[in-house]
């Protein structure tokens, strides 16, 4: 199967989901605090942090307009390409660096973050800094923790790129070309292997910010990450209400969601036209439909959930039970679920001549590679043409490789789907 096209309707039906929480959340969250643990471990975290009951989604940063290829002038409503990430207000990043340097507080979301890092850190040893943070009374506080992958992706901006974040506050590995930060997430699937499906390596989730994408890496063995510990009432768990009408809001964020996707796969131009049309169509009583950005959309993943879930209780799209997702056949033949769509534009790489080609989707479905091995986890946020005719060059080409995948490591699926957002209020 052609993986640009591998966005094909199988009719699957839409699996049973458990709670969105990122790292598992106990029954304490009903009087707004959760004990904290991470997935498949057994050992409870000795702290307590409350749960944010309502907060804003940090803006992306992105300022400008884009077609399939070249910065544009904002299109206005009825024209193509109207309603990217740019022309939608939300709420801007705000800094305050602390006298001393050493930390820095997001006034937006109430996290209180390392202004620094640690270096080349296992994910095991990744879960030891907090513990050494408090020791030593860090910046001044005793309860700092690794962040959970929505905390982490918080800081994300994408108005510029390369990298992803703010170097205004935020220190930041040099000549670096993969600065990969480690979350408390772990994926609750394995590192999939297309011949042995459901066999393979953990994986805990992480942050690149030279290249801006959120994969899934091995924790049995290999790669040493960086740190950033963060402290402050846990950011980013869902309060969805099924408004039995088609439309779920997340009482948290005051945003509504459409309960059902597309249906089926278009390339982004077809997105943001699909949003349009459902406007001037009046879906479900509402005309200000959008397609999200990618920070709106990954904040509504449901990171205990994948279609390879270890825990059979949790298999299924990595999204609450609430919504339905169409079922799809990926590039393995394997039942799947879609990528989506989000309205944000890939800022280019300076060492490249990519343009704006590329936008950036999540993965509520495996995150596979071109011959179908789940290698980045549901939940993942990557990027992919905007159009099945700008054909994407072999970045990730590599000889050693077998040749199907020397092609193209990474799948770049064209067709993707869309769900729906407004503002509830």
């Amino acid at each position: 199967m052609n993986p640009k096209n591998a966005a094909f309707r199988t009719g699957i039906d839409p699996m049973l989901t458990m709670l969105p929480a990122t790292l598992a959340i106990s029954a304490a969250m009903m009087t707004g605090a959760c004990s904290l643990f991470s997935a498949g471990d057994t050992s409870e975290i000795a702290y307590t942090v409350p749960v944010q009951s309502s907060y804003s989604i940090v803006a992306t940063g992105q300022a400008k307009s884009y077609n399939a290829t070249v910065e544009i002038v904002a299109p206005s409503v009825g024209q193509a390409f109207y309603g990217q990430d740019a022309q939608f207000s939300s709420t801007q990043a705000s800094y305050t660096k602390s006298s001393d340097g050493l930390t820095v507080n997001d006034k937006v979301t109430g996290l209180t973050w390392q202004q620094g890092f640690e270096e080349f850190k296992s994910w095991s040893e990744a879960k030891a800094v907090p513990d050494a943070l408090n020791a030593t009374g860090y910046g001044g506080y005793t309860d700092w923790r690794l962040p959970t992958i929505k905390e982490l992706y918080s800081i994300w901006i994408g108005g510029t790129g390369f990298p992803f974040v703010d170097l205004g506050y935020f220190a930041h590995p040099k000549a670096s070309p993969n600065s990969i930060f480690w979350s408390g997430t772990k994926y609750s699937g394995l590192l999939e292997s297309t011949m042995e499906p459901g066999t393979g390596a953990e994986l805990a989730f992480g942050v690149n910010f030279d290249h801006g994408h959120i994969k899934a890496y091995s924790i049995n063995v290999g790669p040493t990450h960086f740190v950033r510990c963060v402290r402050g009432d846990m950011y980013g768990v869902n309060n969805f209400r099924n408004n039995n009408d088609g439309t779920i809001t997340d009482q948290a964020t005051g945003l509504m969601w459409a309960q059902a996707d597309s249906g089926s796969g278009m390339d982004w131009e077809q997105a943001l036209a699909f949003a349009q049309s459902q406007n001037a169509a009046n879906y479900l009583g509402h005309d200000d439909w959008r397609l999200p950005n990618n920070k709106e959309l990954q904040n509504i993943v449901d990171y205990a959930r994948s279609p390879g879930a270890s825990d059979t209780a949790k298999v299924g799209p990595a999204i609450d039970p609430l919504f339905s997702s169409t079922g799809i056949t990926n590039e393995a033949a394997l039942a799947d679920y879609p990528w989506y769509w989000t309205s944000t534009t890939v800022f280019p790489d300076p060492g490249r001549d990519d343009g704006y080609r590329f936008a950036w989707y999540v993965a509520f479905g495996r995150a596979v590679d071109a011959v179908g091995a789940d290698l980045h986890g549901a939940g993942a946020v990557r990027f992919a043409s905007k159009t099945i005719n700008s054909a994407r060059t072999t970045i990730d080409s590599d000889p050693g490789l077998n040749s199907v995948r020397s092609i193209a490591r990474d799948s770049d699926r064209v067709l993707n789907y869309v769900r729906l957002v407004r503002n509830a209020n």
